[in-house]
């Protein structure tokens, strides 16, 4: 699934946007699992990526239609050293030109 950084799911008219830099993309890890030799179904964790093609920080809200994960950030271009930690508002901050990725543990 595909969000506008307000959380919001991407349509048409943020898609036809020639200024839109930024979105987040969200992998669902139970999404039409594989089994395994033992007929049962192969999760994985949930992934959000947040990526700021633009020139400043910007704050992204988590999408609400995601279910709810504890998030821990993964990979962060911007910051290399430090992981990125969501606001208790269920925000966050993505650096300038850079990605955010955040591996979600199933809370529900």
């Amino acid at each position: 699934e595909w969000f506008t950084p307000a959380g919001t799911p991407m349509g048409a008219e943020a898609w036809a946007n020639p200024s839109s830099r930024c979105l987040a993309i969200y992998l669902d890890g139970s999404d039409d699992p594989d089994p395994d030799a033992h007929g049962r179904p192969l999760l994985d964790d949930d992934f959000l990526v947040l990526v700021n093609g633009w020139q400043e920080p910007v704050t992204f809200t988590l999408p609400t239609e995601v279910p709810r994960a504890t998030w821990s950030s993964e990979i962060d271009t911007a910051d290399p050293t430090t992981g990125a930690s969501v606001r208790t508002d269920g925000t966050m901050a993505v650096g300038s030109f850079s990605v955010l990725v955040l591996r979600g543990e199933r809370t529900a």
